[in-house]
């Protein structure tokens, strides 16, 4: 997974004065850990928090805060993975506060990732990916939940996420129904919970997955659209034809031909 970093810092320290207000937010996801006290806008509402609150800002989130008349340390990281489903893999949740029981978990990857920014005579993707990796998975093991219910809904989503990672990767050899009991949930109760969680219904992303492969075979292959469409999971490639269409306003063939010219 391709990950571009926009920076990092291990316990730096602002004035007193300092307030951080983007009010649009960044290009990038922006990983925080605060050592004191803070208060955070979100939503529009002002959140006082204790120490050790974390919060991971998807990009064009709102980052408004400061900390009541002290200096503050934090550590921070701002990257883009390439393809947000690299988030999947990690129980964290964006634009959210929440709490780690330690500081010291996440001390030696943030000193390693600083160093690697800085250093600039070797290449360090590998490095940088590794440690960012390690910093998300001891942030969600050591993450403390305020209620037994925040815990259940975070591990929902967090198991729905690792099933739409599993469903984008074979679209064509899922269905609704497939899918529902892989959750132990009847179909009716996981759409519900599938759109509540993702804003869409499990057949959209589905249709969604099976033509973004389908797009990137016509892009990166020679196969025919008849052999596309097998791999795509249709038994007649007119209905294959017909749905591509619906979704992409062009056949397969004129998609394939405007990308030619």
């Amino acid at each position: 997974m391709k990950i571009d970093f926009a920076g990092a810092f291990y316990k730096k320290t602002e004035e007193s004065s300092f307030k951080m207000k983007f009010v649009s937010g960044t290009k990038e996801c922006v990983l925080l850990h605060f050592y004191n006290p803070m208060v955070i806008t979100l939503d529009g509402k002002q959140i006082e928090t204790q120490a050790n609150a974390c919060i991971l800002y998807r990009p064009g989130t709102p980052q408004i805060y400061w900390c009541k008349n002290n200096e503050f340390e934090n550590d921070y990281i701002k990257f883009l993975p390439a393809d947000m489903t690299f988030f999947n893999d990690f129980q964290i949740p964006f634009d959210e506060i929440f709490y780690v029981t330690n500081a010291d978990i996440i001390r030696r990857e943030m000193t390693d990732i600083t160093y690697f920014l800085t250093e600039r005579y070797e290449n360090h993707d590998h490095e940088l990916l590794d440690r960012l990796c390690k910093v998300l998975s001891n942030l969600q093991n050591n993450r403390l939940y305020p209620s037994i219910k925040t815990k259940r809904e975070s591990e929902i989503r967090f198991r729905l996420n690792q099933l739409r990672k599993k469903v984008s990767e074979n679209p064509e050899k899922w269905t609704v129904d497939l899918m529902a009991d892989d959750f132990f949930l009847t179909r009716s109760h996981f759409s519900v919970l599938y759109k509540k969680t993702f804003g869409v219904t499990p057949q959209s992303d589905i249709h969604f997955f099976v033509n973004e492969k389908a797009l990137k075979l016509l892009n990166t292959t020679e196969l025919s659209v008849q052999e596309i469409s097998q791999k795509c999971g249709y038994n007649e490639c007119e209905n294959f034809i017909r749905a591509f269409k619906k979704t992409n306003g062009v056949s397969p063939h004129q998609y394939r031909k405007q990308k030619g010219e």
